[in-house]
């Protein structure tokens, strides 16, 4: 029989006084708030899947590799977002209907995680694509670039998209920014890693 390898805690001098548990409604055991998470450890949130540092809340529980960033933890149940007006989306702590992970309408990347998701729809939408910015500077482009909920919000007349940053033709339901000046533009996907770098910096 294998045996589970015990997670390895990150090393601190903030875990003592241990501070009170709290309760999320995504995990069956209680979470205590830790401090200054480091870049190195490497941990990844299981709400919106994106690196964990600094503040954080973590399973108290030795063998259960659960943790949440604060803003994660806070989130509201429901959001009415621009790119989905008629429904509100409901937070859901894993993939709908018991699957394994799904497909964001936003960048179409899997999720495994948190979904904000819209069952008439079968909208899904990533935490961290819900929280992108609607205009963006980005290290390839000179002028900041506006996002679009589809490449058609542009211009009616569109009727292809090319990612100036890795080339790739978009279907035109995915989010893209753009800048009109220059007719650049680029994915959410590829813009992602640029734009989410400091968005819990202030959590």
């Amino acid at each position: 029989m294998s045996r589970r390898t015990k997670r390895k805690m990150p090393k601190h001098h903030t875990y003592f006084p241990l501070r009170p548990c709290v309760k999320h409604y995504s995990h069956n055991h209680p979470l205590r708030p830790i401090d200054q998470i480091r870049e190195h450890e490497e941990l990844v949130c299981s709400g919106c899947g994106l690196q964990v540092i600094g503040s954080t809340l973590m399973c108290t529980k030795s063998d259960c590799d659960f943790l949440l960033h604060k803003s994660c933890f806070k989130l509201n149940p429901l959001l009415l977002h621009q790119s989905h007006p008629n429904h509100f989306l409901q937070l859901l702590p894993t993939p709908p209907r018991n699957a394994n992970f799904f497909i964001c309408d936003a960048c179409n990347d899997y999720g495994t995680g948190f979904d904000y998701h819209c069952s008439l729809c079968k909208f899904n939408l990533h935490v961290g694509c819900s929280r992108l910015p609607k205009t963006v500077n980005h290290m390839d482009h000179q002028h900041l670039l506006t996002l679009y909920y589809s490449f058609s919000c542009i211009d009616h007349n569109i009727t292809s998209f090319v990612c100036d940053v890795c080339g790739q033709h978009l279907e035109n339901k995915l989010w893209v920014y753009y800048c009109d000046k220059c007719d650049y533009g680029i994915h959410s996907r590829c813009t992602i890693p640029h734009c989410t770098d400091h968005m819990y910096d202030s959590v």
